[in-house]
C-alpha cells in the first residue's frame, strides 16, 4: 500500500534537456530550487504526484548486473548520501540527454526531486522523483490596466494536470532494484520515440509482486473461458454464461486471501472434465507470459478492484439494446429465438417495476 497524501519536497532542482540529434544540449542549474511559499509547494506536489496511481509497479534491471543500470546507481547514491543530490541530478540529466537521440523526442524541463513522508506498507520512506515537461499549453492572463479597464495577455505554460513523463523511485527493496511508479503519456502512441523513457533512460521491467501476479491470475482465469470452455462446448455458450463465469471468478478472488489452483478449479470450474484442461492451460499461460508458477499466490485487493472495473456485466445487441446485469439477476433472464422474425430475444422476469 502506497500513500502519497502526506508527501513533501525535501530537495529539488530544475534542469533543461534538449534533443541530442538536433544538438540542443542541456542547461544545468547550479543551485537547488528554493520553493518560495506554500502555494508553490502545493502546486508542485499536485503536478508531480497526481498522475501516479501505483496500480502497476516497476523495478530497475540490467542484462549483466544491476549496478550497471545508470539510474539505479544515481538513485542509490542519493539515498545513501543526500548531500550528493545535485551532483547525481546532473548525472541523470546527462544520461537522459544521451538517450534523447530520436528526432521526435521533445526538449523540455527536467525536475529531479527528493521526496519524503511517503507511506509504504505503513512505513514512512523517502523517494526520488524524476519528471519531464515537454508540452506547453496556451493560457490567457487577465491584467488590470486601470481601475476601469481590463486586458489580457496570451502566455505559454505547463498544465499541472498533465504530467508528460515521470518516475518515482521508492527507497525500498534496494538490492533487487527498488520499486518504481512510471508515467509516460506518449507511450500509447508507440514507436521508438515513445520507448526511450522507460526502456533507454530508466531501463525498468514490471515488478512481479502480488499486484502483478493477481492481475495475471485473473486474466488467466477469465481467458480460459474464451480459449478453452467455448471451443469445447457442443453449442456456443450464451453471453450470460460468460458473465456468470467471470463473476464467479471475481467472487472467488474477493472472498479469498490467497489464490490456490486446486480450490479455484473446484469452486469455479466445477466440471471434472475441464479441470485437467485448466491445469494445462495454466502452464501454457505461465510460459507464454514468462511467469512463475501461479499455484498459490497472495491476492492483491487493489488489483482485484481494478479488474472489476474493467469487466462490465453488459449484454449488447446489434439492434442497439444494452442490457446491464447484476450478478444476482442472472437467474431472471432467458435467451430464446423467434422463428417468425428470425431473431434472438431475451426474456426478463420480475415481480414489480421500480
Amino acid at each position: 500500500m502506497i500513500d502519497l497524501s502526506k508527501a513533501d519536497i525535501h530537495q529539488m532542482v530544475i534542469h533543461k534537456v534538449g534533443n541530442q540529434s538536433k544538438d540542443e544540449g542541456v542547461r544545468v542549474s547550479n543551485e537547488l530550487y528554493h520553493i518560495p511559499n506554500d502555494d508553490v509547494r502545493e502546486t508542485l506536489l499536485k503536478y508531480f504526484i497526481s498522475s501516479f496511481k501505483f496500480d502497476i509497479h516497476y523495478t530497475f534491471q540490467h542484462e549483466a548486473e544491476l549496478p550497471l543500470n545508470e539510474m539505479y546507481t544515481y538513485a542509490s547514491r542519493i539515498f545513501q548520501q543526500a548531500n550528493s543530490f545535485h551532483e547525481q541530478s546532473v548525472h541523470m540529466l546527462n544520461h537522459l540527454y544521451e538517450q534523447s537521440s530520436h528526432p521526435q523526442i521533445k526538449a523540455g524541463e527536467l525536475y529531479v526531486v527528493h521526496l519524503n513522508n511517503i507511506l509504504y506498507n505503513n512505513f514512512s520512506i523517502d523517494a526520488i522523483g524524476i519528471f519531464k515537461s515537454e508540452n506547453k499549453d496556451v493560457y490567457m492572463r487577465i491584467d488590470e490596466l486601470s481601475s476601469d479597464n481590463l486586458g489580457l495577455q496570451v502566455e505559454q505554460g505547463i498544465n499541472i494536470r498533465k504530467l508528460d513523463k515521470g518516475c518515482m523511485i521508492l527507497n525500498v527493496h534496494a538490492d533487487s532494484g527498488y520499486v518504481l511508479g512510471v508515467v509516460d503519456t506518449s507511450a500509447s502512441k508507440g514507436g521508438e520515440a515513445a520507448q526511450y523513457w522507460m526502456e533507454d533512460f530508466l531501463n525498468v521491467k514490471l515488478l512481479e509482486d502480488e499486484h502483478y501476479l493477481t492481475d495475471k491470475a485473473i486474466d488467466m482465469c477469465t481467458q480460459f473461458y474464451e480459449d478453452v470452455i467455448v471451443p469445447a462446448a457442443e453449442e456456443r455458450p450464451e453471453k450470460k454464461d460468460k458473465l456468470m463465469f467471470i463473476n464467479s471468478t471475481m467472487e472467488y478472488f474477493a472472498k479469498h486471501e490467497q489464490f490456490e489452483e486446486e480450490a479455484f478449479a473446484e469452486e469455479v470450474i466445477g466440471q471434472p472434465e475441464l479441470v485437467p484442461l485448466f491445469k494445462a492451460y495454466k502452464e501454457t499461460f505461465e510460459e507464454a507470459n514468462e511467469l512463475p508458477p501461479i499455484t498459490e499466490i497472495p491476492i492483491s485487493q487493489p488489483a482485484l478492484k481494478k479488474a472489476k472495473r474493467s469487466h462490465k456485466n453488459n449484454i449488447r445487441t446489434d439492434t442497439g439494446i444494452d442490457i446491464k446485469l447484476k450478478p444476482e439477476s442472472f437467474p431472471f433472464i432467458e435467451k430464446g429465438y423467434d422463428e417468425e422474425r428470425g431473431m434472438h430475444y431475451y426474456k426478463v422476469f420480475f415481480n414489480e417495476e421500480e
